[in-house]
């Protein structure tokens, strides 16, 4: 087996199962497809404007991946785009923006095991943990819930920010307008449309997926290699 086809059968096994709130159609935006995004507008970002679409979520949506290895070390990046970003009844529009991209990574620590991994999962400006044991300093492990070695993620309503658990403590700002967490929507198994990132469109683009509040993409520094977390040992 080739090296690319090791790592593509490693990034399909451990590709997540993503489960979304039962309201996201009604209030914001299910994934769409990346590719297509940028190809209608990195020429003239001015004209991307707020899109909450699609309604409803496509299974052939693609997932993009990245992946590292050195050093007894193994990292899986998938990436999820979404056209809009909104935070549920917070006030002076504090969340809405166009464009969102999203993540969630494995890290295996000298075997492809589920023992010895770590999943960091994009959280707001900040990332949650999860494994069946291990964890890295400066984090709070959350239990990984795994079918084998897919892990399921549970995405919050219109910010997408990213949960091992629809029981996990939600992020909130002032207190009062936090993130909606809830079972019971549909899911996504990103396993059927993997694709890998260097073979899009838009591998080598570093600017903002829209206007100067939009995201950065998968290829600026800012979305570096430790951006989940720093390049630390479990413990």
């Amino acid at each position: 087996m080739s090296h690319s086809s090791h790592i593509y059968e490693l990034a399909k096994k451990y590709a997540p199962i993503m489960h979304f709130h039962p309201k996201e159609g009604e209030f914001c935006c299910f994934p769409s497809d990346a590719e297509e995004t940028y190809a209608m507008f990195h020429e003239s970002w001015e004209l991307f404007v707020e899109d909450r679409s699609p309604k409803e979520l496509h299974p052939s949506t693609p997932c993009y991946y990245e992946f590292w290895e050195n050093q007894g070390l193994t990292q899986i990046r998938y990436w999820f785009w979404y056209r809009y970003n909104d935070f549920p009844g917070a006030p002076l529009s504090l969340g809405k923006h166009v464009g969102d991209w999203e993540n969630v990574e494995v890290r295996l620590y000298g075997s492809t095991k589920p023992e010895d991994a770590i999943w960091v999962l994009s959280n707001h400006h900040e990332a949650r943990l999860a494994s069946l044991s291990k964890t890295l300093k400066g984090f709070v492990r959350e239990d990984s819930i795994l079918d084998n070695k897919q892990i399921n993620v549970w995405s919050a309503l219109g910010t997408h920010a990213n949960y091992p658990s629809p029981l996990s403590k939600p992020r909130c700002y002032a207190r009062f307008f936090c993130d909606k967490i809830a079972d019971g929507g549909p899911f996504w198994n990103t396993q059927k449309n993997l694709k890998q990132l260097d073979q899009t469109n838009f591998s080598t683009f570093e600017g903002r997926w829209g206007d100067k509040k939009a995201p950065r993409g998968p290829a600026n520094e800012y979305n570096n290699r430790w951006r989940n977390a720093p390049n630390l040992q479990p413990i």
